[in-house]
């Protein structure tokens, strides 16, 4: 008689399947990679000179060729390594936006790659491009613009991100047992990333854990004794030109005063410049967009039960932490762009949480439930990858943006422009002194109106169009109503 014998309960785990085999062949790993890279770096870089100015970003370009001609005055209430780097990167390559937000656009496929090679010693080749995608593909975008990228402009966040992220992985080469030369790379990096703006100082929490964790005493203090100098040293030596003590109490004082004081908002159609602490979560949600959301939740929370890598997860969670935290609760301002800062974090956390859905080591049953989750979480990645990338095709010149080719698609090329119910960084940098919001003024060619919260649109502008409303050719450009005189009632309001 035969006897079956059921494995013992430790038995290991069957071997890997046909599809992780294939998987793990090198010519499909090479190809995996080049894909994801090659599509970041198109979301990243193409068509990146078409969209309109963010509102920060003239300001950054401009101040960064100041500062590298030697006028070292301007905006102080920001630290200033991303703008010595925008003014760099025009020394190098020409004045303009185009090379700062090259500049940007490729710090973040270079982040991608600290990425993938952080975590795929972690986790595996394949496994590791997951987080990575995440990271290169998923949006990021400015609620209540049409800026679906932030890290496509020249602001400070994706310079401040890029030196968290490298600051973050190399600390944790160091965890692993690699040269302290690695904490000295992290607190350097640390302090760029700091110096680009200020908000990743709080992650230093983080770091510490990883000194002081799992370590013996000797190896911390000796960690502490390379990166506190370290760290100070970068501070110092950028602050150095700007003047240490001066640079440094201007931005405190205008943060401090601007805390106080509270900053303009447009929140779900509704004006304010104090707004309710979740304020940044709804940014987060109407900039990621629902399908990225649930993508990102399933992710964050699946890899709270990853024990393989709960050290490395417990590292990330509480950057994230910090950072949310501080957002939400410490800082009394909100804008739409600051969740921008933990979101790197939450890519990663996300990632890694989808693998292990994909790989979880449970019982079968189990097993096959949360692959099916994971495989969703990856489907629906794979959709807002998609409709991110068509964004990119289809970027462009929105609202104010449009106006100059409007016009003279009607044979107009010059004239006023009457504009109401907008900031002016919204319609300076496109049609600039052509502006005027005088209804009274002399050669009024268009008005253009948007409707904000922030910016009621003048009862004066109102009755003007009122006016000449049978004059007057309605069109939608984007969020701007924009109203145009034909060619010959324009140059007759020129005479």
């Amino acid at each position: 008689m035969t006897t079956v014998t059921e494995p013992p309960a430790h038995a290991a785990p069957p071997g890997p399947g046909p599809l992780a085999r294939f998987a793990d062949r090198p010519a499909v790993r090479w190809t995996a990679l080049v894909v994801v890279f090659v599509w970041g770096a198109y979301q990243s870089l193409w068509n990146i000179l078409a969209a309109n100015f963010n509102a920060d970003e003239p300001q950054y370009i401009l101040v960064g060729r100041l500062y590298l001609s030697g006028d070292l005055t301007a905006n102080h209430e920001q630290p200033p390594t991303a703008k010595y780097l925008f003014g760099a990167i025009q020394l190098l390559f020409g004045e303009g936006p185009l090379a700062p937000r090259l500049l940007a656009g490729s710090l973040t496929v270079l982040a991608g790659a600290i990425i993938f090679l952080w975590l795929r010693p972690e986790l595996g080749w394949m496994p590791a491009l997951v987080p990575t995608a995440f990271w290169l593909l998923l949006p990021r975008g400015v609620s209540g613009t049409f800026e679906f990228r932030l890290d496509r402009f020249a602001v400070l966040d994706p310079v401040m991100v890029f030196f968290a992220i490298a600051a973050m992985a190399a600390a944790w080469q160091w965890h692993r047992g690699r040269s302290i030369v690695w904490i000295g790379i992290a607190a350097v990096s640390l302090g760029l990333s700091a110096t680009s703006k200020p908000t990743t100082a709080v992650i230093i929490p983080a770091f510490l854990l990883l000194i002081l964790v799992r370590r013996p005493w000797k190896d911390a203090l000796l960690a502490l004794a390379v990166a506190v100098p370290a760290l100070a040293l970068t501070v110092v030596l950028v602050y150095w030109p700007i003047g240490v003590v001066s640079g440094i109490s201007d931005l405190v004082a205008f943060q401090g005063a601007q805390n106080a004081t509270g900053h303009l908002i447009d929140l779900a159609g509704t004006a304010t410049a104090h707004p309710p602490w979740w304020a940044n979560l709804y940014f987060a949600w109407k900039g990621v967009g629902p399908v990225a959301v649930v993508v990102f939740a399933i992710g964050t929370v699946a890899a709270l039960f990853d024990r393989r890598h709960r050290f490395l997860v417990a590292y990330l969670a509480l950057a994230l932490a910090l950072l949310v935290i501080f957002y939400l609760f410490i800082a009394k301002n909100a804008l739409p762009s600051y969740y921008y800062a933990w979101m790197w974090a939450i890519c990663l956390l996300a990632g890694i949480g989808v693998v292990w859905l994909l790989r979880a080591p449970v019982v079968r049953g189990v097993r096959t439930v949360l692959r099916v989750i994971g495989a969703a979480a990856l489907a629906l990645a794979l959709v807002s990858a998609v409709t991110t990338s068509l964004l990119v095709w289809n970027d462009g010149p929105t609202g104010f943006g449009r106006i100059d080719s409007t016009l003279r698609e009607d044979g107009i090329t010059s004239g006023l422009i009457l504009v109401s119910g907008a900031a002016p960084w919204e319609w300076d940098e496109t049609i600039g002194d052509r502006a005027t919001a005088d209804p009274t003024a002399a050669c009024i060619v268009a008005v253009a109106t948007k409707v904000s919260p922030r910016s009621p649109i003048s009862p004066a502008v109102t009755a003007f169009i009122d006016a000449h409303r049978a004059e007057l050719r309605e069109t939608m450009l984007n969020e701007v109503t924009f109203y145009a005189f034909d060619r010959a009632t324009a140059a007759a309001n020129c005479r």
